[in-house]
């Protein structure tokens, strides 16, 4: 599988791979996140072909859109996805939609969105992990005692994550290249910004 965001789907590396996928029948699930917004662009404001699994039928790709809210509708369309591949040696390409509901980072304010949109985005019925919960205790798996039990476990282990990152030596800097390619690569620059150009 091959997951990305929206705004992928418009730059020429995606449409490459797709095409390259089919020419060679790759076993590929091409999963798009699609939460209407690449960076700060609305998807139909970029897309001329807004409904982003269409856009697979260009290379004779198969496309499927899921509800990406709904975690067990994802889990199904992705595994048969999956095993099709697998069995037909070829690449599919599926849409998960949902809603991003803060911007595309910590230094986006999304001010390119209405309160309406932002509230419709934070609003219970739009929210994957409420609705995955309010399924759960419907059938009878999550109850309150076992919900708080998950809760105070996740926050132990990424309290115990961010301690270890916090309490951690700061990487030499002659390490910053290592691990950039799996095998040596023949007149790879190693060079550090502050490094002289031309050595003396």
């Amino acid at each position: 599988m091959c997951q990305m965001g929206d705004g992928t789907t418009n730059i020429g590396a995606w449409h490459e791979s797709l095409n390259i996928a089919k020419l060679w029948n790759l076993p590929v699930v091409f999963v798009v996140i699609n939460n209407f917004t690449g960076m700060g662009t609305t998807v139909e404001m970029s897309s001329a072909e807004p409904e982003l699994y269409k856009r697979g039928a260009a290379f004779r790709i198969e496309g499927e859109r899921v509800d990406g809210r709904d975690v067990l509708a994802v889990r199904d369309t992705a595994t048969r996805l999956v095993e099709r591949a697998r069995e037909e040696q070829t690449p599919f390409l599926l849409e998960a939609w949902s809603y991003r509901q803060k911007g595309h980072s910590v230094v986006d304010p999304a001010k390119y969105r209405t309160d309406e949109q932002r509230e419709s985005a934070r609003a219970e019925e739009n929210d994957p992990i409420v609705i995955f919960d309010a399924q759960l205790a419907k059938a009878g798996i999550l109850t309150d005692d076992l919900r708080d039990e998950i809760a105070a476990s996740v926050k132990a282990e990424v309290t115990e994550a961010a301690d270890f990152a916090e309490n951690s030596p700061k990487p030499d800097v002659s390490t910053l290249f290592d691990y950039t390619y799996a095998t040596p690569v023949p007149n790879e620059s190693r060079r550090m910004p502050a490094d002289p150009v031309f050595a003396e």
